[in-house]
């Protein structure tokens, strides 16, 4: 059983922060971590970053274009917080934010 703690927290990093861009983005950050992270996968290629920010900035494109203004904010933040988990992963920081799946076991390698 989680603690009341836990909980708080789960409720913080599963709720998006559309409003203050600084703020949602480590926010955004925990939530990328905790939910995609791939700690059973070989390491990434640069290219599957930069491919989860165009598939980010294209779904920010789309929902300004459609006219939904919040939508639009959070996948800019998740764009943002995707660079977060790309830096903290060059630096050695974390690796448990990588995009992608493993060559191998998709017989691509």
């Amino acid at each position: 059983m989680s603690s009341i703690a836990d909980q708080i927290r789960a409720e913080i990093i599963n709720a998006p922060e559309t409003a203050d861009f600084m703020a949602g983005v480590p926010i955004e950050a925990t939530h990328q971590r905790e939910r995609w992270g791939a700690d059973h996968d070989a390491g990434k290629n640069p290219e599957d970053w930069f491919w989860l920010l165009g598939y980010l900035g294209g779904k920010a494109l789309a929902a300004a274009k459609a006219g939904d203004l919040e939508k639009a904010k959070h996948h800019t933040i998740s764009a943002a917080a995707a660079m977060a988990n790309w830096h903290a992963h060059l630096s050695g920081t974390t690796t448990r934010m990588r995009p992608g799946i493993d060559p191998a076991e998709r017989n691509i390698a």
